[in-house]
């Protein structure tokens, strides 16, 4: 909601995206803020996922996708970085 509180107390989950459209219409033209109004009605609406989930290609490949993400969570554990490293 644009109160900022969520059903729960705390703060609603859109409520962020929606802080940055307000600003954005605040300091620029409404046309330079279009990205951020169309992130706050997909946080809405979540027309974007619901596309995706229903496509017929969506749930193909999945354990090619589960794989992925488990090598990029091993690489990323495994990182050592090289900045700020005293020798």
């Amino acid at each position: 909601m644009s109160s900022g509180i969520g059903a729960w107390g705390g703060s609603g989950t859109c409520y962020p995206i929606f802080s940055d459209f307000c600003t954005c219409i605040f300091d620029k033209p409404l046309e330079l803020c279009e990205p951020y109004r169309k992130d706050y009605l997909e946080c809405l609406h979540n027309v974007k996922e619901y596309k995706s989930q229903s496509s017929e290609n969506y749930h193909k490949g999945g354990e090619e996708r589960i794989n992925k993400v488990r090598e990029a969570i091993k690489r990323a554990q495994e990182y050592d970085p090289k900045k700020g490293k005293s020798e």
